[in-house]
């Protein structure tokens, strides 16, 4: 068998697929959510993302204190206070094996990410196809972050595009270019999230710069790729007349732009945080009202902005 017929067997780390998804790209599609993540920011919905490697979640709420899973754990991150209390999870300590779960029969334990092939995860992808062609839809790798997985991503974008499957990625763009070239022959859409364009704030509230990030930007614009900026607007942190100025005339400047979609925050990943033993660091954020994401795409278009909506 030859090298090319091998890449097929690439593999990656998945936290999840999704199919006949509506707001992840144009039309119905399959997303893959892939595990890593350079970025952590403040309001991530999907914590479970953020580490490479697969991690145990705990369900506090179905645990039922019986203690079986307790001493099938090697590296002692099972602990039970008392005899039919629910078990308490030291995080620092269990490194994803995955041997509690299966003794657990109230599925209060579970491993999210598994190892794929980029095969598997086309095969799972081609399922449907139809609805792709009758709505312009296809694949979306998100995240976590698909430059996080070049060669990963680049194959499974690969094979979905050797089956005439549309498709995109949506990204932080925190990666070497290098990463991002290897995807480039295989990818129709780029969706390129924008935390926030002051250096300083983007800094505070995702723990790393935008300088490479708003280079890659530029570099896909350079090229021509097909871009759709997204903003997940998160109230008092991104949402200023003066950050969204500085978005709204970014994406103008940038002819390969396509628009700009907004998103609204939500608190539907909150209590991940609890089940995978992080801490959330804005427990006093409210959600944001609809009335209020009418408000602010009314604002982008009143200053010029083609706005995109993705709902299939």
């Amino acid at each position: 068998m030859d090298k090319k017929s091998d890449m097929g067997e690439i593999t990656g780390t998945v936290l999840n697929i999704e199919r006949y998804t509506l707001h992840d790209g144009p039309g119905i599609r399959t997303t893959v959510f892939l595990k890593g993540c350079p970025l952590r920011c403040l309001w991530c919905s999907n914590p479970e993302s953020q580490k490479s490697r697969p991690e145990l979640v705990y369900f506090r709420e179905r645990c039922v204190g019986c203690g079986r899973c307790l001493v099938h754990c090697p590296q002692n991150a099972l602990i039970q206070e008392q005899e039919g209390a629910p078990i308490t999870v030291l995080y620092d300590r269990c490194d994803g094996c995955g041997l509690c779960v299966d003794k657990c029969y109230y599925e209060a334990l579970t491993i999210v990410g598994e190892t794929m092939t980029a095969n598997e995860v086309c095969e799972i992808v081609a399922r449907d196809q139809r609805f792709y062609q009758h709505s312009g839809g296809g694949v979306t790798l998100s995240g976590g972050e698909p430059l996080a997985q070049p060669d990963f991503s680049a194959e499974v974008l690969r094979l979905c595009h050797q089956k005439g499957i549309h498709t995109a990625i949506q990204t932080s763009g925190n990666a070497p270019q290098e990463n991002l070239k290897k995807m480039l022959p295989h990818l129709d859409l780029v969706i390129f999230d924008c935390k926030h364009l002051d250096n300083e704030t983007h800094i505070k509230h995702t723990g790393v710069s935008n300088v490479r990030i708003l280079e890659n930007l530029r570099f896909l614009n350079a090229i021509n790729k097909h871009i759709v900026v997204q903003v997940a607007l998160i109230p008092g942190l991104n949402d200023s007349d003066e950050n969204l100025n500085a978005v709204f005339n970014l994406v103008k400047s940038l002819p390969a732009v396509e628009g700009l979609s907004l998103l609204s925050y939500h608190t539907l990943g909150v209590s991940k945080y609890r089940n995978t033993g992080r801490d959330y660091q804005l427990p006093d954020l409210a959600q944001a009202s609809l009335d209020y994401l009418h408000e602010k795409m009314a604002y982008a278009e009143a200053h010029g902005v083609n706005l995109v909506r993705f709902n299939g």
